[in-house]
């Protein structure tokens, strides 16, 4: 294992000094780090089922238990002018309500960074509740509805609602999901925006798993793909998933990356 550190950390000083590069590899040789210690110890008893971080899957909180994830999101427009950037933060407490319908509030928090100007600020809220038709492996494609009510400082306006239809499908070790999202401001229902995200992921062990996801708003013609890694520690405490997005045409954005730790009791 020592080995393998040691050829990631001469990998990564020899990075690129570019953006773009930079960040990929950034995300990836510490993914790979810490991918390298989870790996190396005995996997535990039970796996969590979450592979992604902008993918739902067909899971909710299990009845009577709750879990408090944190999210943090960059995005850079230009890699380019990486002075120019997005952090959005968001606190999630979640809660089986059901043995099949969970119920979570959100509290985001923002900062946009500039050339001239770095400001933070709170977001706005979300309340959001899931609920799976059937239990796993039932139906040929497992089905999960959600529906969030977003609300942001603009007391003004109605707020919005976003619904998702949740697909997915477990193949041995391989899981496979696909979200359709809609979202519309309450008092405009005709703005609508359609949008999707996908995911592909392998199990390799109850500590490790990685894959791909893809996302596109078809409104606004972007489309990103990048890689995501799911890690567990052992004494089952405390996950954590890693994702990096890069955009494929030029009217999306060059680069997202994504950090979701999460403490269930």
């Amino acid at each position: 294992m020592i080995m393998t550190i040691t050829i990631i950390i001469e990998t990564v000083k020899k990075e690129n000094h570019s953006m773009k590069k930079n960040m990929k590899n950034r995300m990836m040789a510490g993914a790979a780090v810490f991918a390298a210690l989870v790996a190396a110890g005995p996997a535990p008893a039970k796996a969590d089922p979450r592979s992604y971080v902008w993918t739902y899957e067909y899971m909710t909180v299990r009845e009577g238990h709750a879990e408090l994830e944190y999210y943090s999101t960059t995005e850079v427009a230009d890699t380019d002018a990486p002075e120019t950037s997005s952090w959005k933060h968001q606190v999630e407490l979640e809660y089986g309500l059901t043995p099949k319908t969970d119920i979570a509030m959100y509290q985001n928090f923002k900062q946009s960074n500039t050339p001239t100007s770095k400001t933070f600020s709170y977001d706005g809220m979300k309340l959001r509740l899931r609920h799976r038709l059937a239990e796993r492996g039932e139906l040929p494609v497992d089905a999960l509805l959600y529906g969030e009510y977003v609300r942001n400082t603009d007391l003004s306006a109605q707020g919005a609602f976003e619904g998702k239809l949740v697909l997915a499908k477990d193949l041995g070790r391989l899981n496979l999901a696909y979200n359709q999202v809609v979202e519309f401001p309450l008092e405009r229902l005709a703005a609508a925006e359609h949008r999707f995200s996908a995911g592909a992921s392998w199990k390799f062990s109850g500590s490790l798993k990685a894959g791909l996801e893809a996302t596109g708003d078809y409104k606004a013609n972007a489309y990103h793909a990048g890689p995501t890694v799911h890690l567990r520690a052992r004494d089952m405490k405390v996950w954590a998933n890693l994702g990096y997005l890069a955009g494929l045409n030029s009217d999306s954005k060059d680069a997202q990356t994504r950090l979701i730790v999460g403490v269930p009791f």
